[in-house]
């Protein structure tokens, strides 16, 4: 068994040298993917408006405004609490200047996943499509020193409308010189970016920092990680490819009891389930 999983990961490497698994483009949201920032973003918007009055959990945060960009987040927390007269151009200043403090002291790209793109970068173009602020982005990106790897930046001033539109992820196929989005691939971690990224015709691979793994499949990830850096180039290259293949229950059955959590042998199923009188044992 270990030297079929060697000879099938060298194929996989074989075919991401010579372009089979190259897809058009991957294209990465920012905030929770690249970044494992929006536990800072909820923080911050629930400083600013704890004056006001208004309370911001962080299941409602999740839920509710997670996948907009700061101002159609902030418009529509104004909204829901009924204070659409509040200085909301002044309360965003307040929201991004905490944000940018907090993740100076907290946050920065870890280095497996500057390790990934630096090595994904090789095989296919890269952009960014985010509802942060371009200035965020270029920010953590340089400190990085991954900023070269990426040909666009799709960031919240480029819209009119933010995810789960898809207008940032055509604009980010547009910029690299892609029409279509058939054949790239895009790496979020909400079902709103999930929904704006197959609305533009990419197959998406998400990252389980914001959502439970079941909901983001539920959104339409072929794929799910618990972070970026658990991924490999193959395993985000190969999303790209086409439809996934229903593995086998016999499969699944062999890589649970590697795992350690099932013993015994799998039970073969055929439409319905059946069973069989055991062989006779010939005698010697």
């Amino acid at each position: 068994m270990a030297s079929k999983e060697g000879l099938l990961g060298h194929e996989k490497s074989i075919a991401i040298r010579t372009g089979r698994l190259r897809p058009a483009a991957v294209l990465f949201d920012f905030n929770g993917v690249l970044m494992d920032d929006e536990e800072y973003h909820w923080r911050a918007f629930r400083a600013v408006l704890a004056p006001l009055g208004i309370a911001l959990s962080r299941k409602r945060y999740d839920r509710r405004y997670l996948a907009f960009d700061d101002s159609t987040a902030l418009r529509t927390m104004l909204a829901d609490a009924r204070r659409t007269g509040a200085l909301y151009e002044d309360l965003l200043r307040r929201k991004r200047r905490l944000f940018r403090r907090l993740c100076e002291e907290h946050v920065r790209i870890e280095p497996p996943v500057v390790r990934l793109i630096r090595r994904l970068a090789r095989h296919a173009p890269l952009a960014i499509v985010s509802g942060a602020a371009r200035l965020e982005i270029v920010r953590a990106l340089r400190q990085a020193q991954i900023a070269r790897e990426f040909r666009a930046i799709v960031s919240s001033e480029d819209v009119g409308r933010c995810k789960p539109d898809p207008e940032g992820y055509l604009l980010g196929l547009r910029r690299l010189g892609i029409g279509k989005g058939k054949g790239s691939v895009a790496v979020e971690d909400s079902p709103g970016g999930i929904r704006a990224a197959r609305a533009a015709g990419l197959r998406v691979v998400a990252v389980a920092t914001s959502y439970t793994p079941g909901v983001l499949r539920r959104a339409g990830a072929v794929r799910v990680a618990r972070t970026l850096g658990d991924l490999t180039p193959a395993r985000i290259l190969e999303a790209g490819r086409g439809p996934w293949r229903r593995e086998r229950p016999a499969a699944r059955f062999r890589r649970a009891r590697r795992a350690g959590r099932l013993r015994g042998r799998p039970r073969r199923l055929s439409g319905r389930s059946r069973s069989r009188a055991p062989r006779p044992r010939r005698k010697r």
